[in-house]
């Protein structure tokens, strides 16, 4: 039965070698998606003009009578000296393909600073983080099918990485061999088992170098499996959310209905055009987020037109489990409903941990930096896997 289970952990591991390699070496560019972006393109993410910053109504009142092709998506609401804000548009014409879709605005003079089609193909400047950001998760496939490809890579990453652990265990001893002390003894037997376990999370750097690649696969393995494991499941939310995941922890918990599960259909259908503005619902929000205690300011507010929602994001986005959302009606401004990250169902709770696991941020910047050490010991399991199945072929072909 062992030799099933090696045999399955090696093609499960070369399935999934070149997708966890570009997984990886993505992730670890991407970790510092924001501060390498602006290092690029320091024309687009940096501001010169001096001077009172505008508030939100005078900013839309500008770029829409500056920019009328352009219908604000979503923005940022905070402002930062010497920063342009990243707003996102879609073209007031819906029959329209977008040639932009993120500008960068200047928040003193509302002066459009530049623009860009967000994940374009491929290594200009301005494109290059967005473009590797998109490939990590879908490789710039279309639709989606990119979404299935790396999740279904996930997802053998998942078992192969509860395989490969299994593995390591030392076989139980047999209960036909003959009773020895260590046998009748079952606390003695437990201690031998932990010793025979022991040496296979060592390293000996003075093995030759086929050991030294075993060893590095197997006890490296061993060290990364809860972060390997934490990763793959996260992966597997993100981009198979309702194919997989949600089905999955349904069964162990129930997900809270959010205003956008209510409006499934209505999504299919035409844009909805908001028939409220951005700076009414943001008005709403604080107060609606005042009366509820929430101490933060507003973040971010986006529209979605597909669902007919305004979402006004309270908190601090790059740290913890991320923004809290307050969502409201784009016809009629009334409320919806809400979404405070770590609260609801056991099921709400452990989805809200995805993403800021899966990214690091989490923790903030050590948890970025731990991400992609991570990342760069999955290169090295996959590096190393393949090496021991080469060698492990060496041997079949001197037999043909």
């Amino acid at each position: 039965m062992r030799k099933i289970w090696v045999r399955l952990h090696r093609y499960l591991g070369l399935a999934a070698a070149l997708f966890l390699l570009q997984a990886a070496l993505s992730g670890c560019i991407i970790a510092y998606q924001q501060e390498l972006d602006a290092w690029l393109n320091p024309e687009l993410f940096d501001s010169s003009a001096q001077g009172p910053m505008l508030d939100t109504a005078a900013l839309l009142a500008r770029l829409q009578r500056e920019r009328p092709q352009y219908r604000v998506v979503s923005l940022p609401l905070t402002r930062e000296p010497g920063k342009a804000l990243q707003v996102t548009v879609t073209p007031a014409d819906p029959s329209q393909e977008p040639a932009v879709d993120e500008l960068f605005v200047d928040p003193v003079s509302a002066e459009v600073l530049g623009g860009r089609l967000w994940g374009a193909c491929c290594f200009e400047r301005r494109h290059l983080i967005p473009f590797i950001y998109a490939f990590h998760y879908s490789l710039q496939l279309p639709g989606e099918v990119g979404l299935w490809v790396m999740g279904v890579a996930a997802v053998i990453w998942l078992f192969e990485s509860l395989i490969g652990f299994y593995l390591t265990l030392p076989k139980l001893s047999s209960s036909r061999m003959p009773a020895t002390r260590s046998s009748l003894n079952p606390g003695l037997q437990r201690k031998t088992w932990l010793r025979r376990w022991l040496p296979v999370w060592r390293i000996k750097p003075s093995a030759s170098r086929t050991r030294l690649n075993f060893d590095l696969h197997r006890a490296g393995g061993l060290w990364l499996f809860c972060f390997m494991l934490v990763l793959a499941v996260s992966a597997i939310s993100l981009n198979l959310r309702d194919a997989v995941f949600e089905p999955a922890v349904s069964l162990f918990s129930d997900f809270t209905l959010s205003p956008f599960d209510a409006r499934e259909q209505r999504a299919e259908g035409p844009p909805i055009e908001a028939k409220v503005g951005f700076q009414q619902v943001l008005q709403i929000a604080k107060t609606d987020a005042a009366g509820r205690g929430w101490r933060q300011p507003p973040a971010s507010m986006f529209y979605n037109a597909q669902y007919g929602i305004f979402g006004v994001g309270f908190g601090e986005e790059t740290e913890g489990l991320g923004l809290g959302y307050l969502y409201y009606d784009g016809e009629t401004g009334a409320y919806l409903g809400d979404y405070l990250p770590g609260t609801g169902t056991a099921a709400d709770v452990f989805e809200a941990w995805q993403l800021p696991l899966h990214s690091g941020r989490i923790i903030g910047l050590p948890g970025r930096i731990l991400v992609s050490i991570i990342g760069i010991g999955v290169i090295l399991m996959a590096v190393t896997g393949t090496r021991v199945w080469l060698h492990k072929r060496k041997p079949a072909r001197a037999r043909d």
